[in-house]
């Protein structure tokens, strides 16, 4: 009697076992059809709106002790929920978070606790406004600034964005991270070393974050670009670091002309060569 119980059973057990394997099949399915590419995660991105001159602000000849005296350093106050809000109201997609590190983190690249929550609250407005948010390294690339060293600079670089990268692994994909801000190493080497340099870089920026597992494994990542011409990253010498999981894009600062949208020696812009200008380097289709 015992062994006719468990045989009438088996089928049972095999039907479960069967389900079990089609569910998971199928829940893998989804998952793989739900993860987006970069270029759709682009696109839904939309319009975007650039929280800057807060968390990116610095100075070199300036110590800062808190957070607030950084954030509030270039004369801005100081950023609240209802800003995020209305940044959404007026139609904006993504908002771009810039943060420079520098004033706290150690010379290992170890963040500071109080910095770090202060980062993360303002990240947290952002996505729970379903609202995408790139966050970056910005300003300490910047010429005095410790990632302005280049390749000597890669072992902090790397701990920082371990740290980043741990702090938000279970964010969803509204959140993108964007390696660094636009960087000039070949205003310090030749031309080679320094797109070697930036490769380099941004290859251990991907690799950190694919490591570190959970969302970080699909999440967009932003490639920087070199410098603030466009010529500069469509350049035969730029080169995207390897991604297992394929999706990237490239972050490109066009600021020309440079005596306008930099240093202000002209008020105006619009003449006939600064359009051709502009329709020849974005190679825009009328």
């Amino acid at each position: 009697i015992y062994i006719k119980k468990i045989i009438i059973k088996m089928p049972i057990l095999l039907n479960i076992l069967i389900a079990i394997v089609l569910i998971s099949l199928i829940l893998d399915l989804i998952n793989n059809y739900n993860i987006k590419t970069a270029v759709k995660t682009v696109n839904e991105m939309g319009i975007g709106y650039n929280l800057g001159n807060l968390f990116d602000s610095y100075n070199f000849s300036k110590e800062i002790k808190t957070p607030d005296e950084q954030i509030t350093l270039w004369g801005n106050s100081l950023p609240t929920k209802k800003m995020i809000s209305n940044i959404k109201k007026y139609g904006f997609k993504t908002i771009r978070f810039p943060v420079t590190w520098m004033n706290f983190i150690d010379e290992h690249g170890n963040v500071n606790s109080e910095w770090m929550s202060r980062v993360k609250e303002v990240v947290n407005w952002i996505v729970k406004k379903n609202l995408y948010c790139v966050l970056n390294i910005q300003n300490d690339a910047e010429k005095g600034g410790w990632l302005y060293d280049g390749i000597t600079a890669k072992n902090k670089f790397i701990n920082l964005w371990r740290q980043i990268a741990e702090e938000f692994k279970y964010y969803n994909e509204y959140l993108v991270f964007e390696s660094i801000n636009k960087v000039s190493f070949y205003s310090r080497y030749n031309i080679n070393y320094a797109y070697d340099i930036l490769l380099n870089l941004t290859q251990s920026f991907v690799d950190i974050i694919r490591g570190s597992g959970e969302y970080n494994l699909k999440r967009l990542l932003i490639i920087s670009g070199m410098d603030d011409l466009l010529t500069f990253t469509c350049s035969p010498y730029y080169k995207l670091p390897i991604d297992s999981s394929n999706k990237l894009a490239i972050s490109i600062h066009y600021n020309n002309p440079g005596y306008f949208t930099k240093f202000n020696f002209y008020s105006s812009w619009g003449s006939e060569k600064e359009y051709n200008l502009l329709i020849y380097e974005l190679n825009i289709k009328s």
